[in-house]
Formats: C-alpha cells, structure tokens, sequence
C-alpha cells in the first residue's frame, strides 16, 4: 500500500510499504482522514524530533538520524475497524474509531503513578505510526470509540484537541477566570474551544492571521487581538487589568514573554507549544510577581484514556459544546500531503487544520 514517510527535512515521500498483518491483540483499521499535526510539521522542518532528550538539547544529531530515518507520519487517525486479531474482546469489525497513539510501557515511575502519556519509554524516541495511509494496524488498547453523533472527519480532531483540553486542565482554570491564548493554530484554538465549554468567564487570543482569529471567534473568542498591528499586552492588561490564565500556544520568544506579562501577579502560564530551539525569558517575570509557569504535554492515554482529554474531547464535539468544522481548512489525498505541509509553512497561509483522505 502507500504510505508517506519522511526521509529528512523538506522531505516527504508516499512509498509503497508492506501491509502489516493483525496478530494476537491488535486490530487493524481502514483509515478515512489523518490530519496534519504540527509535530508532523516541526519533523518535516528540522527532520526527527525526540520525544524527550533534555540531556541532548531536545534534539536529535544529524550523525544519529538513520536509526529513525525514513519514519512513517501521521497520528491524528479516525476510521473504521476492518479486522481483529484473537484476544480482542472490546473493538468488532465494523467500529468506527480514532486512535490514541500514546504507549506506555507500564513498569517506569510515570506508568506507576497513572501518569501513562509520561512514561519513560519514550525517552529519546520519536512518534513513528503510518497514519498518511490506507491502513494502519495497532493495538487493540488504542482504539477509542467514536460517537454515533461524531462523524469521523471531526473524529480525526479528537487527538489534538485532547492536547488542548489537557492544557486547559492543567491551568485550573474557575469559570470566574478571564484567560489569553497566544496563537491560534490548531492547539491554540483547541484551548479557545475547551475554555469556552468550561466556562471561561472572557477569553482574549493574541494572533496575527486574520483567518486564525475568525476561527476563534467562531470557537468562543470574545476579544481577538493581531499583535501586529496593537500591542496585545498592553491592550490586555488595560482592559482586564491582566488575565487569570494565559496559554502560550506559538512556540516563540514573544508570545512566551507576552503570556507572562499578561497574566496577573500570582497566576498561571501555561506552555503547551513545541519550541524549535531554547528562547531566553527574563526570570524576574516569575519570581518578582510570583507566576507559575506549568507545562501540558500530549493527553492521559494507556489504561485511562477511557477517561482521558482525548475521549472528553469527543463527548463535547457529540453534545455539541465543541464544532471542530471552523479548524478545517482543507482536505487533500495522499498524493497531496507534502504540498500540504509546505501550505501550512507558508507564514502567510491561511490553513489551519488540513485532512488527509487516503
């Protein structure tokens, strides 16, 4: 079949790969759309990223990537079950389901404490599933179940806004709370979305695409900001006297500086971006107003993803608290993948979310 696989920066390909048979425990599962992660698009820009190497900077060396190179792409799976292997009591042909991607090898300090989407398994490794495809085969345990009211093309959204809700519930945030969100991608807007189910009292969204902050008006925005044109900072802390919560969703020096100084003296910064490279932040912005700064990444998975973001994410798309529709800009087939990514490069583009259909 074909599959897209990267085999270095600014270098994706479709190869035609080997079915894999189902075996004891996995199913396998007809793919209808994959979308386009920005993880996906951080690889495809500086070639294979780990999941955790503080030891190594957060990087991989170039000397070191044929171990993980040519990798398959794509994790934002939703489809339909297609074949079961033996022992697989919980998942029948014909489901339709998207797929939590997280393992965990439940033996580390992390899987101990419940913590499965921590675990040290992931020490040094990258995100490898062959979700640009037709087909993809996993474990049975991956598969979460799709509502009968979600249709699978917003199904496919349930992974990265279960990134979000994890960020959103990490801030703690009180339905009192007037909160900021610095970039509006696909996660920023995936907080947006969440914080307006939860009852965010205002929600402020720094972003310089206009197609990006009409998206997030449709989410629950109540203020949009383009900081290229105001200085977001200043307009935020004048209007609400700096928020409860701020988000930073852009991967950048300013926005990460911007969600602090927006934030009241004693508050809650969250960092839910993946940062190409280290960025500098004055420390007295912490200490002096006694900020926290609190990181979310990925979901809960493993043996709790039943109740985890990533199954949340899909009860309020299917009660209707959450439209994933203003997100998806595009739709494309395989073929069509890498000019894709190279569209979602385009600092002018106006793409958000775009959905591959094998």
């Amino acid at each position: 079949m074909d599959a897209v696989y990267l085999h270095g920066p600014g270098d994706l390909r479709v190869d035609t790969v080997e079915q894999h048979d189902v075996a004891t425990g996995t199913i396998a599962v007809d793919i209808e759309y994959t979308g386009i992660c920005g993880s996906d698009l951080h690889e495809y820009e500086v070639g294979p990223v780990p999941i955790r190497a503080e030891a190594t900077g957060h990087s991989i060396p170039e000397s070191e990537w044929d171990e993980y190179l040519p990798k398959p792409m794509g994790h934002e799976i939703a489809g339909t079950v297609s074949d079961v292997g033996e022992n697989v009591d919980d998942v029948q042909v014909g489901d339709r389901v998207t797929l939590n991607m997280v393992s965990s090898c439940h033996n580390c300090r992390y899987c101990a404490a419940g913590k499965y989407h921590l675990c040290e398994r992931g020490d040094g490794g990258v995100v490898s599933s062959r979700g640009f495809a037709d087909r993809i085969v996993v474990p049975s345990s991956m598969a979460v179940h799709v509502p009968d009211e979600v249709s699978l093309r917003h199904a496919a959204l349930a992974e990265p806004l279960g990134v979000s809700l994890r960020g959103v519930r990490r801030s703690g945030l009180d339905p009192t709370d007037r909160i900021a969100v610095f970039g509006a991608g696909p996660i920023g807007l995936g907080v947006v979305a969440g914080a307006a189910a939860a009852g965010a009292r205002e929600i402020y969204v720094s972003e310089p695409r206009a197609t990006r902050r009409e998206a997030a008006k449709a989410l629950g925005a109540d203020v949009v900001i383009d900081p290229t044109a105001v200085d977001a900072v200043e307009k935020i802390q004048r209007e609400t006297d700096r928020v409860d919560v701020s988000f930073e969703c852009a991967g950048t020096a300013t926005t990460l500086t911007d969600a602090l100084r927006s934030t009241a003296y004693g508050e809650t910064v969250v960092v839910l971006s993946v940062f190409e490279e280290e960025v500098p932040i004055h420390p007295n912005d912490i200490m002096q107003a006694e900020r926290e700064i609190v990181g979310s990444f990925g979901f809960q998975g493993g043996p709790l993803v039943s109740q985890s973001e990533f199954a949340t994410a899909l009860d309020l798309i299917a009660d209707g608290r959450i439209d994933p529709e203003p997100m998806i800009t595009e739709t494309v087939s395989l073929d069509a993948v890498e000019s894709a990514f190279e569209s979602l490069r385009d600092p002018e583009t106006d793409q958000i979310k775009v959905l591959a259909e094998p």
